[in-house]
């Protein structure tokens, strides 16, 4: 390792610059005349030694098609190293719009030059980038925040294995389908591919196909014109379309009409929409995501869903594990949510076994609601079992238990939101995210009378 030169901190900035190829390229002078100090690395380890050696906070790194992809695996963990540094991109081969990952380019680098190069255009960029580093700094101590907030909880090794198959997955571009009980997190698993992708920059749209009747449906996905049916009494743009260069989840898409799954098939194969009431096509660029708790293998044999956009969305699975898989994630959960909703309040031990226990029909969802719920119904900062109004039953059958549990729960929820919303059964219905067809279904189910 070449002994670096001292330099004046107090007239010159250290800039790091990556060569991975080992081109020849000594611009020390070049450098010096715009008041830089030249710090040169051509490997990972001398440049995380320079980073935290000299502080750096700008970066430039020489990239060309061949050694594209190395320089952004190389990047990549910097990033875990210093997430706050500001990287420049000097092309060795000047063809930046043929590399085969240019589209990724915004993810990595702040701005990008050509070989000559015009130094007074890059001087101008090294010192644009030195005063965005105080904004780049706090919009990711921001997004530090909001990630946290959106982080998938748990140590269970079945976590760690879902947390590092998401990452594989986000990484792509294909379409993902996402399987589990109702709240075990396949949102969350969505937003986190999203998040963690070349597309986090665009937009992330989520549409519930079981909220939705299925007659306004199609024209909620595809959008529709100006007079193309009764009401529609000006142009609107769908939830695919509004996703263009972004992500675009799909919830329940079991529940999608048969109808609409053939529209749905024909835009996975060409990326074309064409709105209601429209005599032309529009070409999307999204990611779709979708996600189901039913089981849609049967579904195919029983004729609800096609089997051929079952295999055109059934290339990356995604399975969410229920919380009866994870109980060693259980504690860690129920005091993550404890201090969000009531910091100061505490469980008794018998109820941290009580949640061992029990079966959690309702999956991280129902840990989460019970116990936002016992840090209201508690009489001092303890939290006991029948705060969270759990029933754990240990001599009935397991399958048996579980049918009952998840009877008293949807019972509980729904008779909640009724009572809420004065018997407005539409509007108690679109607070639990549901439609009328399925909120009538469970309250026959649960024997609840109107």
């Amino acid at each position: 390792m070449a002994k670096l030169a001292k330099f004046d901190h107090a007239k010159q900035k250290p800039v790091l610059l990556l060569n991975l190829n080992n081109e020849e390229c000594r611009w020390e002078s070049e450098f010096n005349a715009l008041d830089w100090h030249c710090i040169h690395s051509s490997n990972i380890t001398e440049t995380i030694k320079y980073i935290e050696e000299f502080d750096i906070k700008i970066a430039i790194a020489m990239i060309s098609s061949t050694y594209q992809q190395c320089v952004f695996k190389t990047l990549s963990k910097l990033f875990e190293v210093n997430s706050n540094m500001i990287w420049i991109a000097i092309s060795c081969d000047n063809q930046f719009a043929q590399y085969p990952l240019s589209h990724q380019f915004p993810d990595y680098f702040f701005d990008y030059h050509h070989l000559p190069i015009n130094w007074d255009k890059l001087g101008h960029t090294l010192g644009h980038a030195y005063g965005m580093l105080p904004l780049k700094t706090q919009s990711n101590e921001q997004q530090d925040k909001q990630d946290n907030c959106n982080e998938i909880l748990g140590v269970s090794a079945i976590i760690k294995r879902l947390k590092s198959d998401l990452n594989k997955i986000s990484h792509a571009d294909g379409a993902v389908l996402i399987s589990g009980e109702t709240g075990t997190g396949k949102g969350l698993c969505a937003s986190t591919i999203h998040r963690q992708s070349c597309r986090k920059n665009g937009p992330f749209v989520t549409i519930n196909c079981g909220a939705l009747p299925s007659t306004l449906l199609h024209s909620e996905l595809f959008g529709h014109e100006k007079g193309a049916f009764t009401g529609a009494n000006k142009l609107y743009i769908g939830h695919i379309e509004r996703a263009h260069k972004g992500t675009l989840f799909l919830d329940e898409i079991g529940d999608l009409t048969l109808d609409s799954q053939v529209h749905l098939l024909q835009f996975l194969e060409d990326h074309k929409i064409e709105r209601l009431g429209a005599n032309h096509t529009i070409t999307i660029d999204c990611r779709i995501i979708f996600a189901s708790h039913v089981n849609l293998e049967t579904a195919v044999e029983e004729g609800r869903f096609r089997e051929d956009l079952y295999h055109r969305l059934n290339i990356l699975r995604i399975h969410v594990p229920s919380l009866r898989e994870r109980r060693e994630d259980i504690e860690l959960l129920a005091s993550y949510y404890l201090q969000q909703y009531s910091p100061e309040f505490a469980f008794a031990p018998q109820t941290l076994e009580s949640m061992l226990r029990y079966e959690w029909p309702g999956n991280v969802r129902e840990l989460k609601n019970r116990i936002q719920r016992a840090a209201v119904m508690a009489d001092n900062c303890e939290i006991h079992e029948t705060d969270m109004g759990m029933k754990v039953v240990n001599n009935l059958p397991a399958k048996i238990k579980l049918s009952q549990q998840r009877i008293e729960i949807d019972t509980e929820v729904l008779l909640a939101a009724i009572n809420r919303h004065h018997h407005n059964i539409s509007a108690a219905a679109k607070e639990l995210n549901i439609s009328r067809t399925t909120f009538y279904r469970l309250v026959k189910k649960c024997k609840i009378k109107l």
